[in-house]
């Protein structure tokens, strides 16, 4: 990784972060305890289709660990959630960016979903309270939704950047 590369990764991160603890100031109250629209994902998005997988990676947990950092949450409950919601979240990002079948918008759909899934699966094990299954349904329409909206401000965002940071990895 050169210099360029690394800085602006960087400053993704700390983009991210800021992002992240923004959302956490606005409490969205609905029927789903603890739904955010996950603003600080457009960063993620962003790295995947401008630098490719691996600066994803970088860009996602780096936030997550220093936001958390940040925000006096690290190695809390809150911060295994964001953890095991984050890493499903990429995994299917990643394969679905790779397999090729999915535009922007699926990939960012398919990620808000798993990471909607992995919080649940989280606070499943961590409490043993089974019923918390029972929001699944509702979480996944509304990361439909969240994940759109985040794929068109992401899709917005890399054709206005397309050619100030370098050639894309791949097309949007």
């Amino acid at each position: 990784m050169n210099t360029k590369k690394g800085v602006i990764l960087a400053f993704l991160i700390a983009l991210g972060i800021v992002f992240q603890l923004i959302e956490s100031f606005f409490p969205i109250v609905m029927v789903v305890p603890g739904y955010k629209i996950g603003i600080a994902n457009i960063v993620s998005l962003f790295a995947l289709y401008a630098y490719g997988p691996k600066d994803m990676v970088i860009v996602t947990t780096g936030r997550i660990f220093l936001a958390s950092l940040l925000q006096g949450t690290l190695f809390s409950i809150a911060f295994l959630l964001s953890v095991s919601g984050g890493l499903l979240s990429m995994f299917a990002m990643i394969l679905a960016y790779r397999s090729k079948i999915f535009s922007i918008y699926g990939v960012s759909v398919l990620g808000a979903c798993f990471h909607n899934v992995g919080q649940v699966l989280a606070i499943t094990y961590i409490y043993q309270q089974y019923f918390m299954q029972l929001f699944l349904p509702i979480l996944l329409a509304l990361s439909i939704v969240s994940g759109l909206c985040i794929a068109l401000l992401t899709r917005q965002i890399l054709l206005r950047m397309k050619g100030k940071l370098g050639l894309w990895k791949t097309s949007i």
